[in-house]
């Protein structure tokens, strides 16, 4: 499974430090191509879910796991037309399955997350499209806030680290460190809030706690080898595990 987060929008970040920088591009391709085998995969589930949901357009059901399969798809490419067509798709499906199902979690998740990668496409609507992507991710933060590992608190919280601040756009330290926090709180087991965490302390500056949350998340990674196996978790492993190399870097921590 390709670990989501929001696109990082290419214009800003020349405002923004460089270390999130680099994390967010790897989120959405600019760390590499993914593998072929790999590439093979996704489009496999893409093309599978893709059946599934055009026998039911109208079902929250079919459309998030098709809406899923274009965000993970759109990831791993980088031409900017084949990603920005995916993403529609994605979005789109959770559009019309959220006139049925209003409610869904899931589909509000995955809206947010293809929105993201549109974002990405296309900068000059970049600024347009964050509120709708932080409506989408709060409303799932309400109805089923544990989706997806703490998905929609991860999502706000990088959404408003790397936004720029009012009056540009709705990005807010204070509030992308409560979201950030809370996705460990909600899921502390899982590498990718422990990941953004340690980063985000770095970030501003706080390295000794940093350092002590780097020591907690080695911990975790041992244990998560044994439980996030399979080929959907590979690519994901090799990002992690080079954030992880990089962290442990600027903090000088004993391997």
């Amino acid at each position: 499974m390709i670990t989501r987060a929001l696109p990082c929008f290419r214009d800003w970040c020349r405002l923004q430090p460089p270390l999130f920088c680099w994390v967010l591009l790897s989120f959405l391709g600019g760390f590499g191509l993914l593998g072929e085998s790999q590439q093979q995969r996704l489009s496999r589930v893409y093309e599978q879910s893709r059946s599934e949901y055009l026998k039911s357009p109208d079902s929250a059901t079919l459309a998030w796991p098709f809406a899923r399969a274009c965000f993970d798809r759109a990831e791993g490419i980088t031409s900017r037309p084949v990603r920005r067509a995916l993403a529609k798709e994605g979005a789109e499906a959770c559009r019309v399955a959220l006139k049925e199902s209003p409610a869904d979690g899931a589909c509000h998740y995955y809206r947010g997350l293809n929105l993201g990668i549109l974002a990405q496409t296309q900068p000059m609507r970049a600024l347009g499209l964050v509120r709708e992507m932080e409506s989408h991710w709060q409303a799932c933060q309400l109805l089923d806030p544990g989706f997806d590992h703490a998905g929609p608190d991860r999502s706000l919280g990088m959404l408003y680290a790397e936004c720029p601040p009012a009056p540009l756009s709705i990005g807010s330290r204070s509030k992308a460190r409560l979201h950030l926090a809370r996705a460990v709180q909600l899921a502390p087991d899982h590498p990718e809030n422990r990941i953004l965490w340690v980063e985000f302390l770095i970030q501003r500056g706080e390295k000794a706690t940093a350092a002590e949350e780097f020591k907690v998340l080695q911990k975790i990674l041992t244990d998560a080898r044994i439980r996030l196996v399979g080929d959907e978790w590979e690519a994901t492993w090799k990002t992690w595990e080079t954030r992880t190399e990089i962290l442990q870097t600027r903090l000088g921590v004993n391997p």
